[in-house]
């Protein structure tokens, strides 16, 4: 992929966002540094890369761990805590002058299975003897301020559109393609400052080609670099009308159904009067109801939809103060806590309709029943259930704590 074989090796080949790079050589070569620093902005724009080019060329060497796939307490600690406490042997072998831990895309924490999480990695940011760099695509995640506390922040920014076109040029002379400067240029914007997504378009457009001409990329559609959810929120509850939360509502990226739960949420936050508040909850079940009608297939109810969730956002507008945004919605949260418990109930429930020859609903409305209270009545019971059953210690504890 060009994304990787063209990845700036050096700081001098990372493109834009100079005022970031130079916050950012300036912490690492600091002796008087926070110990962590927060890298964030869109996604695509280089972070990673920069932290890679900087420890390249300061002679440090990269422990890298993603949060959004390994997020537990538990996996935290095994990782980073030896890498944060332990002098790194290629000090010695390598000629190498330190170590600092990456930690990419920081906001991807939330959740049942990140529980201890965020905590864990302030706990490592305030013990570690090494640099640490985390990354994020956005910063207004409530559940990252305590984080925010023990970091230094740097905020970046898209690249800019004249540095992306010389850029893209110079893969083109790599690569041996005679590219017109109007394609590059349309690739350029398609991109709306995203190096990853310039370049991986440049490819495909490109690759075997010795000539890339205006008419071989303008079937390509604007890629949608719409609204975030707090861009949402806040562009929907601050406008003036239904007419200028729908003009927001049709550039952002949010599904429909997580922006109907996150409305909920966030009524309160936003109406303090009680009928205001009212009028609004009013007006939004009447959204849920058409969502509930639309169903597979009548889609073109949608845009009821739509026009109930501006028209609950704009209630009393003129009295509109700012407010901290509640997000991820409660029932993800809700769900997420309660994932190991389903999973367990469906497990047994399994057993029990393979055992007794029954569906797993009538498994659990008729006959766990009678199992849990065998369970409460006869401890001595407990084994010979879970052999019967095949369940494990975590599936037998479930069991007994069900009520």
């Amino acid at each position: 992929m060009w994304v990787e074989k063209y990845r700036p090796k050096t700081i001098a080949e990372v493109i834009g966002n100079e005022d970031a790079k130079a916050s950012f050589i300036d912490w690492m070569k600091s002796k008087r540094r926070k110990k962590a620093v927060l890298l964030y902005g869109p996604s695509g724009i280089g972070k990673t890369a920069l932290v890679h080019a900087v420890a390249h060329d300061i002679n440090y060497n990269v422990v890298e761990m993603n949060a959004s796939d390994t997020r537990t307490k538990k996996i935290i600690t095994k990782i980073a805590g030896p890498a944060t406490s332990l002098i790194s042997l290629d000090k010695f072998f390598r000629n190498i002058k330190g170590t600092l831990l990456l930690l990419d895309e920081i906001d991807g924490i939330y959740g049942r299975e990140d529980r201890g999480g965020v905590s864990t990695i302030v706990k490592i940011i305030r013990e570690s003897q090494i640099p640490i760099v985390l990354t994020a695509n956005i910063t207004d995640v409530q559940k990252l301020r305590p984080i925010l506390r023990v970091s230094h922040s740097i905020k970046f920014r898209r690249v800019r559109t004249h540095l992306l076109l010389a850029f893209l040029s110079k893969i083109c002379r790599e690569e041996a393609i005679n590219a017109e400067k109007q394609a590059l240029e349309i690739i350029v914007q398609n991109s709306k400052g995203d190096v990853r997504s310039a370049i991986n378009d440049l490819q495909i457009l490109g690759e075997g080609k010795k000539f890339l001409r205006k008419e071989d990329v303008e079937h390509i559609t604007s890629r949608n670099q719409g609204l975030d959810v707090y861009d949402t929120l806040r562009g929907m509850f601050a406008a003036k009308s239904s007419r200028d939360a729908k003009k927001i509502l049709d550039s952002s990226l949010i599904n429909y159904d997580t922006l109907l739960l996150t409305i909920h949420d966030n009524l309160p936050l936003r109406y303090r009067n009680p009928e205001n508040l009212a009028a609004a909850y009013e007006i939004l079940s009447k959204a849920d109801i058409f969502r509930g009608r639309i169903g597979i297939e009548k889609w073109r109810l949608l845009t009821y939809v739509f026009d109930y969730l501006t028209q609950a956002t704009v209630i009393a507008s003129e009295e509109f103060q700012p407010f901290n945004f509640k997000y991820p919605p409660t029932k993800w949260i809700l769900l997420a806590w309660t994932k190991n418990q389903r999973r367990q109930l469906n497990i047994i429930c399994t057993r029990i309709g393979s055992k007794c020859h029954v569906s797993r609903r009538t498994a659990k409305m008729e006959i766990l029943p009678f199992i849990k209270i065998l369970l409460d009545r006869n401890r001595e019971m407990t084994t010979q259930i879970k052999t019967w059953l095949k369940l494990d210690d975590e599936a037998m504890q479930y069991l007994r704590k069900r009520n």
